[in-house]
């Protein structure tokens, strides 16, 4: 049986959407977990996308020492 994340699986149609190189990534990750986006909005999922990506970038770049301690147990 074929998925999505096996490499023999069929790669997803080229999307109709205009939008450049950003789109295909986004149908890829979608296809993954089972969603289909439809075409009128492509283009506002791969900037919303785009922005999520950004704001992951700048998380990262957060460099904490080793002697960082961890933050407690979180209790409401």
């Amino acid at each position: 049986m074929s998925s999505p994340m096996n490499d023999d699986a069929v790669p997803p149609p080229m999307p109709v959407a205009q939008g450049g190189d950003d789109i295909f990534p986004v149908v890829q990750a979608a296809r993954c977990i089972g969603l289909g986006v439809p075409a009128a909005c492509m283009n506002d999922v791969a900037a919303n996308a785009a922005l999520l990506q950004g704001y992951a970038d700048l998380l990262n770049g957060f460099v904490l020492p080793d002697t960082c301690e961890p933050a407690g147990e979180y209790i409401p």
